[in-house]
């Protein structure tokens, strides 16, 4: 009896690690060192962070994958108001939107109309801005 519980705790581990692996988002996120987090509000917005520069995680697969530019990663690549950051997503042409993760923190985002996500804080920052490091890293290494 003991050896079926050990086999099918094992068993349930594996699962849950190759559900994780098998999932192509989480993979590329984790790949360039990102935290993957499933936040949720009105819907559900999947999202990958750098430190606190956060992108749609589906975003930046696509990204990494050369699948194509998503307006998201467009208006953060193409940042160069200076608007007010409660203002950056309707200036860009977005709407905002607001997910918590699992520990009840919330989280600003700016969703454009091909479904693309982008943290406001880290589209407000743009490009270049200390807090956005790790993302423009991410954003310029290949692999």
């Amino acid at each position: 009896m003991m050896r079926v519980l050990l086999l099918s705790f094992v068993m349930t581990l594996s699962g849950a690690a190759f559900a994780a692996n098998s999932n192509p988002w989480m993979r590329v996120c984790r790949i360039d060192q990102g935290l993957f987090l499933d936040l949720q509000g009105d819907q559900e917005y999947v999202m990958c962070f750098f430190d606190n520069a956060g992108v749609g995680a589906e975003d930046f697969f696509k990204f990494k994958t050369k699948a194509g530019l998503t307006q998201a990663l467009q208006a953060y690549k193409n940042r160069s108001s200076s608007v007010d950051v409660g203002q950056i997503c309707e200036q860009t042409g977005a709407r905002a939107v607001q997910g918590s993760d699992t520990q009840g923190q919330n989280f600003d985002m700016c969703q454009f109309t091909d479904g693309s996500l982008i943290e406001a804080v880290t589209l407000w920052q743009g490009p270049g801005a200390p807090e956005n490091e790790k993302l423009d890293q991410a954003l310029s290494a290949t692999y």
